[in-house]
């Protein structure tokens, strides 16, 4: 068996753009995870790096992007994500380059929306969460 997951956990840098994919909902949006050291010479180094994350609703609208994102994900909220990495190639001002998406779909994924860093972004309570459908999309078009 073949099997490859990523799992990011940060702060949302910007409310999630969604998108309507042959009658499928789908959100992308962006994650910031901190990396903060100090090196030998004791100079403090901090870091941030993006993560791109794209997550589609279950094939009868009522999944993670109706139930979660669309009323709940904004910016600044801290996410849990754990899925499927996805290898992207472009070609920008003429040269090749390659970025990585993780992709939210399926059984195989989990969301998991934090509290926000300045209190945007609240999340529902853990008994009153919405369930969310996790059946795989079999129309996603890549």
């Amino acid at each position: 068996m073949n099997f490859a997951q990523m799992t990011v956990s940060g702060n949302v840098g910007s409310d999630p753009e969604i998108k309507d994919v042959n009658g499928t909902k789908v959100a992308n949006f962006s994650v910031a995870v901190n990396e903060n050291y100090t090196t030998k010479s004791g100079e403090k180094v901090e870091k941030t790096h993006w993560y791109r994350i794209e997550a589609w609703d279950g094939s009868n609208g009522k999944g993670l992007v109706t139930n979660v994102i669309q009323p709940y994900l904004k910016s600044g909220t801290t996410v849990f994500c754990q899925g499927q990495p996805l290898v992207e190639s472009y070609e920008q001002d003429g040269v090749k380059k390659t970025s990585f998406k993780l992709k939210l779909a399926g059984p195989g994924s989990t969301f998991r929306l934090g509290g926000g860093k300045s209190g945007g972004g609240s999340a529902p309570k853990a008994d009153s969460a919405p369930a969310v459908d996790t059946t795989p999309v079999d129309d996603i078009p890549f």
